[in-house]
């Protein structure tokens, strides 16, 4: 993409960057930060759980062979 004039051109301006907004470069182009009404609406409805049912729990029980394995560690 080849720039709309040279920065050899007389009426080319250097500005530090320090002095430049990137809000207003952005907005210069069409872009406009979104509001917390947007982005609320965006993610759509918060998550409800629902349950049908309960059901009995059953404790989980663990063979000593079905343990986790230790963390190794090495000598040094």
């Amino acid at each position: 993409m080849r720039p709309n004039y040279s920065i050899l051109d007389p009426s080319f301006r250097y500005v530090p960057a320090a002095a430049t907004s990137v809000v207003e470069t952005w907005r210069r182009f069409g872009w406009r930060p979104t509001t917390d009404e947007e982005r609320r609406s965006r993610r759509g409805p918060a998550v409800t759980l629902v349950i049908d049912e309960i059901g009995r729990a059953r404790p989980i029980r663990f063979t000593p062979s079905q343990a986790r394995p230790r963390a190794l560690t090495v000598a040094s």
